[in-house]
Formats: C-alpha cells, sequence, structure tokens
C-alpha cells in the first residue's frame, strides 16, 4: 500500500510537471510564453579594470588633410614688391591679351613684367627688350620667370606708356594656347 501511493504521488507529480496537450498545426502558442533571459555572464569584479574594447581594423583613426587653395600669386608678386603698371603710369588695368600687368619700377624697361587673369592667377612673364639694345649688343639679365614655361611669343611693339621706345616683348606663357583666351578680353 505504501508502494502505491508513493507512485500515485509520483505519478500526480509527472502529470503537473509534463504538458500533456496534443501537438496543434499552428505556428505560435496557445498562450504568450514569459520571456527567458540569459544568464549573466559579467566578468568577476577584479578582472573588469582589465578589460579594454580593440579597435575596430577597417575603422582606424586616420588624420585627415586639409587642403588649403594655392596663395593668391597677385598677392604674392606685391608682397614682393611688384606694382601695378597702372597705378605707374597711363595705361589700362586690363590690358586685352596681356592682362593685368605689374612690374618693379626699379627694373624697367627690361622687367619682368607679370600678368594675371582676372581672377589673379598668373598668366605669363614678359620681358621687354628695347631695339637700341639689341642693336648695341648689349647683354641682358633679367629675373627667372615665376613658373614653368608652356611657351613663348615673341613680337615688336613701336612703344607704349611705361616703355615709350621701340621694343620686344619676349613673352613667357605659363598657361596653354587655349588657356590665354582668359585674358584675350
Amino acid at each position: 500500500m505504501r508502494k502505491t501511493v508513493v507512485g500515485a504521488a509520483l505519478v500526480a507529480l509527472l502529470a503537473l510537471i509534463a504538458d500533456v496537450r496534443r501537438p496543434a498545426a499552428q505556428f505560435a502558442p496557445f498562450w504568450p510564453q514569459a520571456p527567458q533571459l540569459l544568464p549573466g555572464t559579467a566578468p568577476p569584479a577584479d578582472e573588469v579594470d582589465k578589460t579594454r574594447t580593440a579597435p575596430h581594423r577597417k575603422k582606424a583613426h586616420r588624420k585627415h588633410k586639409v587642403v588649403r587653395p594655392p596663395p593668391n600669386q597677385r598677392e604674392v608678386a606685391e608682397k614682393n614688391g611688384y606694382q601695378r603698371v597702372s597705378d605707374l603710369v597711363n595705361f589700362p588695368k586690363f590690358f586685352p591679351g596681356l592682362g593685368t600687368i605689374f612690374v618693379k619700377p626699379d627694373t624697367l624697361p627690361l622687367g619682368p613684367f607679370l600678368t594675371f587673369d582676372r581672377r589673379d592667377r598668373l598668366v605669363a612673364t614678359v620681358y621687354m627688350v628695347p631695339n637700341k639694345d639689341i642693336d648695341d649688343h648689349k647683354t641682358l639679365e633679367g629675373a627667372g620667370s615665376a613658373g614653368p614655361v608652356d611657351h613663348v611669343s615673341f613680337y615688336f611693339n613701336p612703344g607704349h606708356p611705361g616703355v615709350d621706345v621701340p621694343h620686344y616683348h619676349v613673352v613667357l606663357w605659363h598657361v596653354t594656347k587655349k588657356q590665354e583666351a582668359r585674358v584675350a578680353k
């Protein structure tokens, strides 16, 4: 009798624990189940200070480069003693074909004359060689050009304000033939 009571008690406990419902063709349970929480996996308190995170390899810190605009070439020329020809003599501020012309007054008449487009970009370096100096077979030395030379123009000029005597223009163009249009008008 004792075995029967113990057996009945075990069957009753088993019936309470076991889910004896028949399987149903449903995707969701009959009643909402309580959310299951994962057991905590925190490191022991003495190891917390030692834990470090590794940097993500794809997103390593990079120093960004700052791209600065190039300096204003006209302002650099003015700082080096060049003056606008139109401020020195009766000459237009912008001369079609050459642009805005700057020169160091103490280098007249030879130059170099620096010419800029309307956006203050260096276009050409001009040397004005008087015919008399050529006829006298003088050795002429002028300051070097301010940039790489793309092509050279050489032509006669009967004289103009600033250089009144007949002379030749030796134009060292720092831009291409196509880019000369920037100073055409």
